[in-house]
């Protein structure tokens, strides 16, 4: 097992949604820990600022330009900031820290899942492939997986200890660009529009998804290995959209039901067996999704109409 607490941890993307909730934790838990984020005037797109860093243990690696919209408004954008940041941590970190983890996704197989929904719950060893290529949501699931291959062609170069930690569907309070806050939003506007309503996902809290991270870091069974971070609780958006209207006491037949974004996946559901293989008795009792969406309408003060 790896204390955290012995190591000097670097964190990028740290004002972001997951990187807030985890550098908060980790700082709470008395970790040394160095915020790295662009909000900070922090930019790992240049080289020469990251060459410049201090040595540290434990890289974790969560920075990325996300967000459905950006993928179609700012293809190109989304495309560099996910790539070079990527290739100068491992550049200047490669065979130098004790551990590389880096934020993968499950949009990096999401096109061999729409072709074949037999391989959900989806496993980590699964092929990962490119649809349409004109289609500019690539941008972020394209250069996810331009990333993996980095962090293994380092870990195969450098003997770079690693871990890929792909993220299935993480909400909560504070996350913008996303359909929970989005919807939500709608509703206030009393626009109860619902997008990609036959989709279903496996939504995860952001507490419970910081809590596996850690978990993960510290285990040495974790250490080399792809893992999907989420739950087994696979639900239809519309499912979802009636139990934020219900809370917000609003009737559901209300509802107005559109069809998802071209290149939208139908399903989507991760594999956790080798997660809860390796946790073992730290296997969480996950946060329900009735009390996920709760907590963001009593803290977003959005009272009963």
């Amino acid at each position: 097992m790896i204390s955290l607490k012995n190591k000097k941890i670097l964190l990028t993307g740290a004002s972001g949604f997951i990187g807030s909730y985890l550098g908060d934790s980790l700082i709470k838990d008395g970790c040394d820990v160095t915020l790295i984020d662009r909000k900070l005037s922090q930019d790992l797109c240049d080289s020469s600022f990251v060459d410049n860093l201090d040595d540290h243990d434990i890289i974790i690696h969560l920075a990325a330009f996300n967000g459905t919209k950006h993928f179609y408004e700012q293809p190109f954008n989304v495309v560099i900031d996910n790539t070079l940041p990527t290739l100068n941590l491992l550049k200047r970190f490669a065979g130098k820290s004790s551990l590389f983890v880096f934020a993968g996704t499950c949009e990096s197989y999401a096109n061999t899942v729409s072709k074949d929904e037999s391989l959900i719950p989806t496993p980590e060893d699964i092929d990962l492939s490119i649809g349409d290529l004109f289609n500019p949501r690539w941008s972020y699931g394209g250069s996810k997986i331009g990333n993996e291959i980095s962090v293994l062609a380092a870990h195969n170069q450098f003997n770079q200890n690693f871990m890929i930690l792909r993220y299935h569907n993480i909400y909560g309070i504070n996350q913008k660009d996303h359909f929970f806050s989005e919807f939500m939003q709608r509703c206030i506007q009393k626009k109860y529009e619902l997008y990609g309503y036959t989709n279903t996902r496996s939504f995860l809290h952001i507490n419970d998804a910081v809590e596996i991270t850690k978990s993960l870091i510290e285990s040495s069974d974790a250490v080399n290995e792809i893992i999907n971070v989420g739950s087994d609780n696979e639900m239809s958006i519309q499912e979802i959209g009636e139990i934020i209207l219900k809370e917000l006491g609003i009737d559901a037949s209300k509802l107005k039901l559109y069809d998802a974004p071209k290149g939208s996946i139908n399903r989507r559901a991760p594999c956790t067996k080798k997660l809860n293989k390796i946790l073992g008795d730290k296997s969480l009792k996950l946060t329900s999704i009735e009390k996920g969406i709760k907590e963001m309408v009593e803290h977003y003060g959005l009272s009963k109409k």
